[in-house]
């Protein structure tokens, strides 16, 4: 399906924007590396107080770091998809790339299921009780979703072309 898709953008102005501007490939980069420490940071956090750790702080009070992981996921978002286009199929074929969207679909489900069932439990949450079962599974899935993006994302380029 994605070399479906590289082999349709491939030709676009936006492709070949990407290709000819020297300068925008760094600049991406530094974007998305913005991006991925306010994302992580600010989920790391968020998690570790929902599993249980970091009793000290108020569990409702990790929610002033949201606009923080949204900001980063959305600089992820949009820099992560001008990649794409920058060399469709490169990324279209290779395994870590393909693992790391995965993941990123896992973890959005993970983010809903946060959303639905778990935030209403957080926000009433007395600092000194013990994280429900459901928060310590979304909290550890986060975890495991976003650090295994992260490492991913570096592997692209070592890994191949699947």
């Amino acid at each position: 399906m994605l070399e479906f898709f590289a082999e349709h953008i491939i030709d676009s102005a936006l492709t070949q924007w990407i290709q000819a501007t020297y300068w925008l490939w760094p600049i991406m980069e530094i974007t998305h590396f913005i991006g991925l420490s306010l994302l992580l940071g600010g989920l790391i956090i968020i998690d570790l107080r929902m599993a249980g750790f970091f009793r000290s702080i108020d569990p409702a009070a990790t929610h002033r770091l949201l606009p923080a992981v949204m900001l980063g996921f959305n600089l992820n978002l949009i820099t992560g998809i001008l990649f794409f286009f920058g060399d469709p199929m490169r990324y279209s074929i290779n395994i870590g790339f393909q693992i790391k969207i995965v993941l990123i679909v896992i973890a959005g489900i993970n983010a809903g299921l946060y959303h639905w069932k778990v935030d209403p439990i957080l926000s009433t949450m007395d600092r000194n009780s013990e994280s429900p079962p459901i928060a310590k599974f979304v909290a550890f899935t986060s975890l495991f979703a976003w650090i295994s993006v992260l490492l991913l994302g570096r592997l692209i380029p070592y890994v191949g072309t699947g």
